[in-house]
């Protein structure tokens, strides 16, 4: 009777020890999955590998293809996808009632009908203006500032890569959001000045981030930076600042390297030649392998 009772006790003991350790051990096998964000805090966590992991030639439209649309509007963000490239550049910034646009410049003035800090306008407020300079504007009226999730809508309907650069914006958590709802986190670049990159990774560490490299400063400029963010990092280089030996000593530290602004097919073929991760062009070098409708 006591060696009977005795292996009852350590039979409970064990199914009251596995009750608790296995569910535990299979959910460390798991995928977490995608979850958004709270008081800055990063809520997921699911090894998910970057755009960079995928094959073939990279070229990403500047400001949308806007060498045949106004920039950084719907129909250069449409003409984008439509041609084929693999991803699309975009520019944002946000309302004072915490939206995001698609907009270069500090200012309204040089693209729109209107004037002043971009920053200083409700959505509402910039509703009321049009776009009135780019190309092909004619074609194309009454057009207005894109938000981030119209520019996110149309990279998922042509399963192109959103390449955000960071302008102007408060809410951090609000853009990770946003772009997590649009099903585009494990595809998206998100680049910048270094403070405002060091506040996405804190956040988030699927989607790679990236300083910016400008002409004529030297393409070690940004090194020091970069080194602050441990891993899933890149620089997006003015092209003129690197060549095949400084590509090959990013690549050897981890460092991904896009560059900015090719277009000409030649000096696209010897960058890719290099083995830069992606192209930021203004025009046709996308066409060359991307092309998806001649008809478009």
């Amino acid at each position: 009777m006591y060696n009977i009772r005795r292996k009852l006790i350590i039979i409970t003991v064990f199914l009251f020890v596995s009750a608790i350790v296995w569910p535990k051990i299979s959910l460390f096998h798991k995928a977490a999955p995608t979850l958004a964000f709270e008081n800055g805090q990063q809520t997921q966590s699911n090894g998910i590998s970057t755009v960079f992991s995928e094959g073939g030639e990279k070229f990403v439209a500047h400001r949308g293809y806007s060498n045949y649309a106004p920039e950084n509007s719907i129909p250069a963000f449409e003409l984008a996808g439509k041609i084929g490239f693999w991803g699309i550049e975009t520019d944002i910034a946000e309302t004072t009632d915490g939206h995001f646009v698609c907009m270069h410049d500090e200012t309204l003035d040089r693209t729109t009908t209107g004037e002043g800090t971009v920053t200083d306008y409700s959505l509402d407020d910039l509703n009321q203006f049009t776009i009135d300079f780019g190309n092909n504007l004619k074609t194309s009226e009454n057009l207005k500032i894109p938000t981030l999730e119209e520019y996110l809508s149309i990279c998922k309907q042509y399963e192109c890569v959103p390449v955000v650069e960071i302008k102007s914006i408060r809410g951090y958590d609000t853009l990770l959001n946003k772009i997590i709802e649009s099903g585009l986190e494990s595809r998206c670049i998100i680049t910048g000045e270094i403070g405002d990159i060091t506040e996405i990774r804190s956040r988030n560490s699927v989607i790679p981030v990236m300083t910016i490299g400008y002409t004529p400063a030297s393409y070690t400029d940004n090194l020091t930076n970069i080194a602050q963010i441990s891993d899933n990092r890149g620089i997006l280089y003015n092209y003129p600042q690197v060549h095949q030996e400084e590509i090959n000593i990013l690549h050897q530290q981890n460092i991904y390297c896009g560059v900015w602004s090719i277009d000409e097919t030649a000096t696209a073929q010897e960058y890719i030649n290099y083995g830069a991760d992606f192209i930021v062009t203004n025009e046709i070098p996308a066409r060359l392998n991307h092309m998806i409708n001649e008809h478009e």
